[in-house]
């Protein structure tokens, strides 16, 4: 779970004190599949009506999305859940990059070989 949470999150000491409420919102929704914005809150004991719990609850949030995390709107509600297939298309990227920027001729190696 670090090594994910590093990937989302980085190293610099302000996010790793973000790791283990991350944690906490990975493991409730793998258990439950998906959650609603309020029981995520309620969850982590945040009230979305205070300015500084909303804030502090999309802080955790906001660096999942593209990576882990998708939301969708059901009505009023909105609705988040993990996806693998997110996360292959974020990594696939990261090394398709890297092959470009780190192997002098990326177009002779198959990504096989990598």
């Amino acid at each position: 779970m670090e090594d994910l949470l590093y990937v989302i999150y980085g190293n610099h000491p302000k996010s790793k004190m973000l790791y283990a409420e991350a944690e906490k919102i990975i493991n409730l929704i793998r258990e439950k599949g998906e959650m609603s914005r309020d029981e995520l809150s309620a969850a982590l004991g945040l009230d979305l009506n205070s300015q500084s719990d909303k804030k502090h609850f999309y802080n955790l949030l906001s660096p999942m999305f593209g990576v882990i995390l998708v939301s969708e709107h059901r009505g009023r509600s909105v609705y988040y859940h993990l996806s693998y297939d997110l996360f292959r298309v974020y990594i696939d990227g990261i090394r398709r990059k890297a092959k470009y920027y780190l192997l002098k001729n990326p177009d002779n190696v198959k990504d096989d070989a990598i």
